[in-house]
């Protein structure tokens, strides 16, 4: 009976050695991603409680192409109405770039549908 038990603790051990990586691996990873959204959060609220307004992200065009960010103090009601407005600018811009998309895929079907039509058939 003691050689059935000894048998069994390596197989233990190898077992919890292989899920013990992408365990770790998970854990890593959600620590990883959420410790900023919650850093973030935490300094928004401590502004929020010292000056009674929120932080939000304004874009600023520069000289030229140069786009910068900037971070204004402003009223929790106007947030929302600021956010709104962004969400529909960057829609937009998500808009033209999934139409270039689509126009580049089909351009890519089209080109690959003429080289195959264009070379021998092998028999």
């Amino acid at each position: 009976m003691s050689q059935n038990k000894g048998s069994v603790l390596p197989l233990w051990s190898i077992l919890y050695n292989l899920f013990a990586i992408p365990w770790n691996l998970l854990i890593g990873f959600v620590v990883g991603v959420t410790a900023p959204v919650v850093a973030i959060a935490a300094m928004v609220a401590g502004i929020r409680l010292i000056t009674g307004k929120v932080p939000f992200p304004t874009p600023i065009q520069g000289e030229g192409d140069e786009r910068r960010l900037s971070l204004e103090l402003v009223p929790p009601e106007q947030a929302s109405e600021l956010f709104s407005e962004q969400k529909e600018k960057i829609g937009a811009d998500f808009g033209k770039l999934q139409a270039e998309i689509k126009a580049m895929v089909e351009e890519a079907k089209a080109e690959a549908q003429a080289k195959g039509e264009a070379a021998p058939e092998e028999a």
